[in-house]
């Protein structure tokens, strides 16, 4: 016997049993099962006829085939580009996690650069005047940092 063959044998026992005159309380008891389950198949049996499980349907996907294959085109054209990136620019109203899903079941992975962007000269400049600013405040560690690239 199955495990849904398992289930419907003990379903008719409870509205048998409910049948024979026995209470609730007494049918859990006997069978073993919590008093709502046995008031659920009586009102279910009741009601319907019936002591299959309702029908569970899936959780409908928050993105369209189309938006999805736009996540991938975005991915396949910027090999390099995050998630986060891909739902600012096609302004998608979806989490990260759901642009990384759709991409990975695309078989598509996030790629990390070979080598780091070199600092453009507005970051160096800015990285100075933050370095001179805290001058009072540990300046000399900061400037340690900055000088091996840390900061």
């Amino acid at each position: 016997m199955n495990h849904h063959d398992q289930h419907i044998s003990e379903r008719s026992r409870i509205v048998a049993l409910h049948d024979e005159g026995l209470s609730n309380r007494a049918i859990a008891g006997r069978l073993g099962v919590s008093l709502p389950t046995v008031r659920k198949w009586i009102r279910r049996w009741q009601e319907t006829g019936n002591l299959n499980d309702l029908e569970r349907r899936p959780r409908s996907r928050v993105t369209s085939r189309e938006e999805d294959e736009r996540i991938i085109q975005a991915a396949v054209a910027q090999p390099f580009i995050n998630a986060a990136a891909i739902t600012t620019d096609l302004g998608l109203e979806v989490s990260n996690t759901t642009v990384r899903r759709r991409l990975h079941a695309a078989g598509l992975h996030h790629r990390v650069p070979a080598m780091k962007e070199h600092l453009t000269d507005v970051h160096r400049n800015t990285r100075v005047i933050l370095m001179q600013q805290w001058t009072g405040f540990g300046g000399r560690l900061l400037a340690r940092l900055f000088n091996a690239g840390v900061c």
